[in-house]
Order: structure tokens, then sequence, then C-alpha cells
């Protein structure tokens, strides 16, 4: 699309038939959810324009989105539900579901079968920054700790089955694809972390300095990862001092 908006985080529709996104101003960095049908290929609203919200998931049943936006209370990043059916004014009948005073609330993804939602937290302190992965119901309830908040975890996925949670950790210092099992009858992570990629050269690794723009997506037997290839040459100048 040739126009003056810019768009981001697109997720498709459980039946494939539509895409969800942000589509702000280039200049004010204004704008709004904006859903785009395979059918019609035509950009539709459904919330008025505002402030930056980062679109994460649909609900199962294809009726709710599961975003991010600022809290107007706590002025962190939240997880909210906005109803579909509420179009083209969603964002007014919109239900907040993860907050904390303390804590910045992303990548939020609602398990298959839509039980779970896992989610990052992220907060900045004077020490370091810090990144861990929960799980909550998704009817509401308490934080269950999926990492311990000691290297960098990032993009939390969910398997098609639902038995194993995929995520981008630090951990090992290159930036790597990991997984962690998930009991869904007991509501809790199953075992230590398990190391699924091998990147640790510059010539092929997961980027390091942009972690917030790699992406992750996962089917039945494939990874799309954002990956960079980095290279350096040795140059001689000769006659430098003429």
């Amino acid at each position: 699309m040739t126009d003056d908006y810019f768009r981001g985080l697109a997720q498709w529709s459980p039946d494939g038939t539509r895409l969800a996104y942000w589509r702000g101003k280039s200049v004010t960095g204004e704008g709004q959810i904006i859903e785009w049908s395979v059918e019609s290929r035509i950009e539709e609203p459904l919330t008025a324009s505002g402030g930056t919200v980062l679109v994460w998931d649909w609900s199962w049943d294809g009726k709710d989105l599961l975003v991010s936006q600022e809290g107007s209370e706590t002025h962190r990043i939240e997880a909210w539900l906005l109803p579909i059916p509420a179009v083209p004014h969603a964002d007014a009948t919109a239900r907040m579901i993860i907050s904390d005073p303390l804590y910045d609330v992303y990548q939020s993804h609602i398990s298959p079968g839509g039980r779970w939602i896992v989610f990052e937290t992220s907060r900045s302190s004077p020490r370091a920054v810090e990144s861990k992965l929960f799980v909550i119901p998704a009817t509401g309830g308490p934080w269950i700790p999926i990492t311990e908040g000691k290297y960098w975890d990032d993009k939390p996925r969910w398997s098609p089955d639902g038995k194993t949670i995929y995520f981008i950790s630090g951990r090992g210092g290159f930036f790597n694809v990991w997984g962690i099992h998930f009991d869904s009858a007991q509501g809790k992570p199953v075992g230590e972390p398990f190391r699924v990629t091998r990147f640790e050269s510059p010539s092929l690794m997961v980027p390091q300095q942009q972690i917030q723009g790699v992406g992750l997506s996962l089917s039945q037997n494939k990874f799309v990862l954002t990956m960079q290839d980095l290279s350096g040459s040795v140059w001689v100048l000769d006659n430098v001092g003429q």
C-alpha cells in the first residue's frame, strides 16, 4: 500500500480470512486498529483514532482481539480484550485483563482451545532490564511464572497442541529459540527450558541489538524467525601518507 500510514504487527484470524493490525499516521503517530478482509480487500476501522495499540492475537472464536496499550491509571502497557462485534467502537467496550503497576505487558497469546494466555513482562531498573514470561487462565487468576527473569526471554508462542511454549531467549550468549513443556490440565510448566536452535555465529544469528523487532511464528513443523547475517572485511590502503 502506498499512502501516509504505517502498519505493523498483522495477525491472521483463526479462519485465515481476516487480518487485524494497527495503522498509524507517520506524522502525528495517531492511528487505529484495522481489519482487512481477504474477500473484500478493504481496510475497515475497528476502533476510534488514538494512541499506539499492539495487536497480538485473536480469540479462538474470532470474536475478540488481544492487544497491548497504555493504561490510563498505571501508565504501564497492559493487555486488553477488544470485542470485534462492537465495531466501529470496539475500544469503548474493551476489557483490561492483565496489568501491573511495575511491569509492562507484551506478546500475549491465547493457547489452543482458549484456556490460557501466555505473555511477557518487562521493566527497567537502575541495575538492569528485566524480562519474564508468565501464563494466566483466560478467565483471570494468578500469574504462573514460566521463566525466572535471569535472561531476556521474549516472543512466547504456543505449540499447535498447546503442550509447549516456545520463546526466544538470550541464555547462552546468543539469542535462540527455546521451549518449555506446559501441563494445560494442571496449569504449570513441566521440567526445565530446553534449547531448540543453535545459532552462535555472526554469519547467521538472531539480531542481538534489535530484539524488539524480531518475529517468531510457527506451524505444525516449522519456525519462521527473523535472522541476521553480519560480515566484515579487512582492507589495506596504500599510499595513505601522500
